[in-house]
């Protein structure tokens, strides 16, 4: 009977996390509820009959019955993506004050954030992405900075010891980063070394430092930027799995907010 509840509740929690992601692997499944492969598959081949999800190339996908259809179709992975970067960016927003000292790095959801600080007077912001210049243009009013550096052929980010000596000698409230993930110590990540470069420099005189991130998880790849246990807030969508979590509680990030599908920790 025990056996028949535990595995109840962990199909339960699997079209949950399913629903909240998209598509997850059999491989990412089986870590994140510590069960064999072949046990995630079983329970996948009953969630498919019961309609739940589909599987397809070693994937679980969600999938949303339509009102007065009986055709089944999956939920649109870009819409899903697109919604959470605006609901992280709405959180993270409510971090920076007026008259605030802010460096925002290089992202999708940092450069949604701008248009949200339309409404805050007096900031002084720092980019390293000339691709956010015209959006803070267009929504802001505020004393407006690039790092300085260099670009690649087909970046608009800008990297190098120019930046990193320029972000190092400044004395910043708050910084705002977006990572990947974690690693297994706790470390956040970026996909470029030179960028986590850049970050470091940006946190060395930083009084504060938040972090967005969708769906991140424990990966063994990446450029270490910051540990965990030095942000002032983290937010991201609450698809993460039991082990990323177990990483930011132990940290003593607790749980501030929660949106439809967004937490936010905070450093009290």
């Amino acid at each position: 009977m025990l056996a028949n509840k535990n595995s109840l509740h962990r199909r339960l929690r699997i079209v949950e996390l399913v629903r909240k992601r998209g598509e997850v692997s059999v491989d990412e499944l089986a870590t994140a509820f510590d069960v064999s492969s072949v046990t995630i598959r079983s329970d996948l081949n009953y969630l498919e009959q019961q309609r739940y999800l589909i599987r397809a190339f070693g994937k679980a996908r969600y999938v949303a019955q339509r009102p007065g259809e009986n055709v089944l179709s999956a939920v649109s992975a870009s819409a899903t993506r697109q919604a959470a970067d605006m609901a992280i960016a709405r959180l993270a927003a409510d971090f920076i004050d007026d008259h605030a000292s802010v460096f925002i790095g290089a992202g999708v959801i940092t450069h949604k954030l701008l248009p949200l600080l339309a409404d805050r007077s007096n900031l002084a912001l720092t980019l390293n992405d000339i691709s956010m210049v015209p959006t803070v243009q267009r929504f802001m009013r505020c004393e407006l900075r690039l790092s300085g550096g260099t670009l690649d052929d087909d970046s608009t980010v800008l990297l190098g010891p120019d930046a990193e000596r320029s972000l190092s000698a400044l004395s910043l409230d708050l910084v705002v980063l977006e990572a990947m993930g974690f690693d297994r110590d706790g470390n956040l990540l970026c996909a470029d070394p030179r960028l986590a470069d850049v970050y470091k420099a940006a946190l060395k005189n930083a009084k504060r430092i938040v972090v967005v991130a969708y769906q991140p998880a424990l990966q063994g790849e990446g450029a270490i930027f910051c540990h965990v246990s030095r942000l002032g807030g983290l937010v991201l969508d609450d698809a993460i799995d039991p082990p990323t979590l177990d990483l930011i509680l132990n940290a003593r990030l607790n749980v501030n907010r929660r949106e439809e599908g967004i937490l936010e920790f905070r450093n009290q």
